[in-house]
């Protein structure tokens, strides 16, 4: 799976660009500009601070609803520019359970560093000296990073025309409502909003900021904590913090220069007479040709990306409706794309423990970010899988098994074409690039847990063609990853 737990749940929707100053509610020390005096946000233009703590992987738990897992968040570093405006997360993240349990690119490897930073309307991602443009939403997200900050959120409040009643302000950004809490000694508490996701809709955000202190006449909280979706994102103890820091981070010429993003496509190979594995988005899902009938496996990430490989599946199969969906697991990544199938009366197979979890948030509200199931309904249809499930057409065959005690999800589908010997799994190893099988990123645990279903289920696998990574290899390649072969 992709990496965005780190900064997901921190986008704080506001459309605001170099905040000015100017009184909206109150005057001299009451209203907002006296929370903003009591927090000395006033002449606050730039700060740094940093931390460590805990951080979670976001909509990655073990089973459908559970909180996300955990990771060691050894560095938690901020730089931010009010004015620019401007804003740079430095992480270094760590294996935080053991043994793994969970989603979100674990079990890692020694430490994993992500640099993410927004200048205005760019965005990239530093890796030493080089940076990789962040096309598409990724500005819009970094720059509302920036916004809920204790002191951005009262900045953005006075932009925005915000009212205080009470000890809640309250302002609309983007057409949202936000909602910020201060304290009896003027210090904002807890921050509020609602964020999207193509899998559970709209939810609610809370970010609690406590245990202030006082730098240079700056208050700033040590302590801050992050809920989504109810589950914890964050938990980090700020150790320092710089008011004025000299911060600037000047945009990258290739970053400048980057061409938009092209439209999402999918590209197909071939697995075998009437099956193919499709690439769209850098993700794969395979196809089948049922005779009457084609089926899909997985719908990774989005909307956008199911639509792209339901164009690739007609233009392989033009005469064919499309009629089941095979979803390995519940995680977000996973899930993104089931609404599209949905809404185009295809049927779901997945692990019977999915199913209550789906038909839950499938129902919420889709008020920020409506996809095409919210704006034409249609009643979800299942079927599901305990423990081993055979599906057959045009002379092809798909057993479906449930993977028993991993570590990755618990509700989690291993699928296997036994005529070509492939095999597909959501997670728990992803072929590297070039000629070496074995992953620096990752420790073997999940994939040891892979190879250990296979063998348990008899399985003859020669192929492995998987959700993640880059492209179907040899099987040799998982056992070697693993451990259980020689390089």
């Amino acid at each position: 799976m992709r990496i965005r737990a780190s900064f997901a749940g921190l986008a704080v929707m506001l459309a605001v660009v170099g905040c000015s100053q100017q009184e909206t509610a109150g005057g001299g020390g009451s209203g907002i500009e006296g929370v903003a005096n009591a927090m000395g946000a006033t002449n606050l233009n730039t700060i740094e601070y940093a931390g460590s703590g805990s951080v979670f992987g976001f909509g990655q738990a073990y089973l459908p609803g559970e909180a996300w897992p955990r990771f060691d968040q050894e560095v938690y570093r901020v730089q931010a520019n009010y004015q620019a405006p401007a804003f740079r997360l430095d992480q270094t993240r760590s294996q935080g359970m053991h043994p793994p349990h969970g989603g979100a690119a674990q079990p890692i490897a020694g430490d994993q560093r992500t640099v993410a930073v927004v200048n205005g309307e760019s965005a990239w991602a530093e890796n030493g000296d080089m940076a990789t443009p962040n096309p598409g939403g990724a500005a819009g997200d970094r720059r509302r990073m920036l916004w809920a900050t204790p002191h951005g959120v009262i900045k953005a409040a006075l932009a925005n025309n915000g009212t205080l009643e009470g000890n809640t302000i309250t302002f609309t950004a983007e057409g949202r409502e936000f909602k910020a809490t201060v304290s009896g000694d003027n210090l904002v508490e807890k921050v509020a909003y609602l964020n999207t996701n193509e899998v559970i809709g709209d939810y609610p955000v809370e970010v609690t900021y406590s245990d202030y202190m006082d730098y240079n006449g700056v208050k700033f909280p040590t302590h801050i904590v992050q809920t989504d979706d109810g589950h914890p994102t964050f938990d980090i103890r700020i150790t320092s913090m710089q008011p004025n820091a000299a911060v600037t981070m000047d945009v990258p010429a290739n970053v400048t220069n980057a061409a938009p993003p092209a439209p999402m496509t999918a590209k197909s190979e071939v697995l075998g007479p009437g099956f193919w594995y499709i690439n769209a988005g850098g993700t794969w899902s395979w196809a089948l040709d049922f005779g009457d009938h084609a089926v899909v496996v997985e719908a990774i990430t989005s909307e956008a990306r199911s639509l792209a490989v339901l164009e690739e599946v007609r233009r392989l199969m033009p005469n064919k409706p499309i009629r089941y969906l095979l979803n390995t697991h519940a995680h977000y990544d996973h899930a993104g794309g089931l609404r599209t199938f949905v809404q185009q009366g295809i049927t779901i197979v997945t692990h019977e423990m999915n199913v209550p979890f789906y038909k839950e948030v499938w129902a919420r509200p889709r008020t920020i970010a409506p996809d095409s199931l919210s704006k034409e309904p249609k009643e979800a249809v299942f079927e599901t899988v305990s423990d081993k499930k055979v599906m057959t057409g045009g002379g092809k065959t798909l057993e479906l098994y449930y993977m028993k005690n991993t570590g990755h999800n618990g509700a989690n589908l291993l699928i296997y074409a036994p005529q070509q010997g492939v095999v597909f799994w959501g997670d728990g190893y992803n072929p590297p690039p070039g000629d070496d099988p074995i992953d620096p990123a990752r420790t073997p645990e999940y994939g040891i847990d892979l190879i250990r279903v296979i063998n348990e289920n008899n399985l003859n696998v020669r192929t492995i063609a998987p959700a993640h990574g880059a492209g179907s290899r040899p099987y040799d390649n998982l056992r070697k990853a693993a451990g259980l072969m020689a390089p």
